[in-house]
């Protein structure tokens, strides 16, 4: 597997982008890479580029990475746009990630193209400022 973490300074964001299989390993280490840099660039969005990923990470692996970014310190407020493998092979696992992740708290979120991901990130949804009125019984 390839995979680069940095600092993209124009974007304001930690990049990570990968390349061919992913393991439990890999994942673990891009998260101890990124959220380093996160706090140094008083950063709390996250773009991971996995478009061209076959992953052979596991569900157990996925499962424990919110955890161990909880661990490392990750930003309480932090955005993470995922970009999918393009081929979708295993396609599970990173939904299975994007809902461990919203239910530890995290705001993450899949996409097909890294332009919808990238809108994301720059234009978050508007917060709600009062809980939506329950319908009368």
């Amino acid at each position: 597997m390839s995979w680069t973490v940095e600092y993209i300074p124009e974007k304001r964001w930690v990049s990570i982008v990968a390349s061919g299989e992913i393991t439990d390993e890999d994942c673990r280490a891009q998260v101890a890479k990124a959220i380093p840099l996160l706090h140094e660039h008083e950063s709390n969005l996250l773009w991971v580029d996995c478009s061209g990923v076959a992953t052979n990470a596991s569900l157990a692996g996925v499962y424990r990475l919110p955890d161990y970014a909880t661990e490392l310190g990750a930003p309480w407020n932090i955005r993470v746009a995922v970009v999918t493998p393009k081929t979708r092979l295993r396609i599970e696992v990173f939904q299975f990630f994007e809902l461990v992740c919203r239910n530890a708290g995290y705001d993450v979120r899949l996409f097909d193209d890294r332009p919808s991901a990238e809108e994301w990130l720059w234009h978050p949804p508007p917060v709600q400022a009062a809980a939506p009125q329950l319908a009368s019984l």
